[in-house]
């Protein structure tokens, strides 16, 4: 695909505020308009396209990690200066191609409606905060909301440890570095131990990928930090559960007092569309530490938390049931939404239709 034409697909995508352009060879590209996916006019994407665009936007250790895992993604940036996260998949020898466009402006916790109590983890001084969510969750856009109220706090060093920048933050009262795994820093391990020797009190990791970059968390921790890293999980459950299983055997029970100790909460989100305007917003699980919490975690008994979080509503925690129960109520998110997107237990779907959650 020439330059020009490219370019012209991205002037498209803008044009109709899509929330994404899948280039897929045998198709013509298609766009994420709202909900539907839009197939536009014209001739069909070809694999020798994608290939191009492979070679042309991927640096040689990108063309290698999608040899080799069978995704990659990386910044794009646009000859207007908009930047898109352009992410390649492999399946079959076939190469497929997603762009998404990146907001130009920074989020704020008010502006996405999350719980108070996410805000409440940004004034601590120490300890771990976990937040969980799968790629389209709209955990990235938490964490910078999230960064911009850490921005805000004059006594705050903060430096961020990030796969991709996708929102560049201004400066504030805060001193503020932003990583970038890659261009800023070899890996994970060493952005946390580089926040650390740098003196930054506040640190957020945008992924843990590995045991060894959990453990950097955690010693992060324990020296005095404020960290808050994400996961890919679906729940707080499956959050803990992750982290956790990275570890040999033996070593899970050590693992699990270390959690116990340093940490301030867990939170696991997905989105769901508005009911009566265009946009998603945040369906968001919540843990916060407390001595049942604790114990609970350190016994590695995790099947019990979703009773303490049902149980320990006074405290700022919610369930996913919860939070969508309210979501409903609120009439924020439709009633069939909610029926597609209820949560799981024990292989049943949790019915939302008396006044409160079972």
């Amino acid at each position: 695909m020439e330059n020009n034409g490219f370019e012209s697909l991205l002037h498209a995508l803008e044009g109709v505020n899509a929330a994404a352009v899948h280039l897929v060879p045998g198709r013509a590209p298609c766009m994420r308009v709202q909900r539907r996916i839009v197939e536009l006019d014209g001739d069909v994407v070809t694999a020798e396209q994608v290939d191009d665009l492979v070679r042309d936007l991927l640096f040689s250790d990108h063309r290698q990690a999608l040899t080799a895992t069978g995704q990659v993604e990386v910044l794009y940036m646009a000859r207007d200066g908009r930047r898109y996260r352009a992410a390649f998949t492999e399946c079959a020898g076939a190469r497929t191609m997603t762009l998404r466009p990146l907001p130009t402006e920074v989020p704020t916790l008010e502006s996405l409606e999350l719980p108070a109590q996410i805000a409440g983890f940004t004034r601590h001084r120490t300890g771990l905060v976990i937040a969980a969510g799968f790629f389209g969750s709209g955990k990235t856009t938490t964490f910078a909301a999230i960064v911009d109220a850490l921005n805000g706090d004059p006594t705050r060093h903060i430096m961020t440890i990030e796969d991709t920048i996708e929102f560049v933050h201004q400066p504030g009262h805060a001193l503020l570095h932003q990583q970038e795994i890659g261009a800023h820093v070899s890996t994970a391990v060493a952005g946390v131990r580089q926040a650390v020797a740098a003196g930054a009190d506040t640190i957020v990791v945008s992924k843990i990928t590995d045991l060894a970059t959990f453990e950097a968390v955690l010693d992060a921790v324990e020296s005095g930090c404020l960290v808050f890293c994400g996961v890919e999980a679906g729940s707080v459950v499956g959050a803990l559960t992750e982290v956790v299983l990275q570890a040999p055997i033996e070593d899970r029970a050590r693992l699990r007092t270390r959690i116990a100790r340093a940490l301030r909460g867990v939170t696991a989100q997905y989105l769901l569309p508005r009911a009566h305007r265009s946009g998603r917003v945040a369906v968001v699980e919540i843990l916060v530490a407390s001595p049942g919490t604790r114990a609970a975690i350190r016994a590695g008994k995790f099947q019990e938390l979703p009773q303490i979080m049902h149980r320990c509503r006074g405290l700022g925690m919610q369930t996913a049931e919860a939070a969508l129960h309210a979501l409903q109520a609120s009439h924020l998110v439709s009633d069939e939404d909610a029926q597609l997107y209820l949560p799981q237990r024990d292989g049943r779907a949790v019915a939302l239709t008396g006044p409160g959650v079972r």
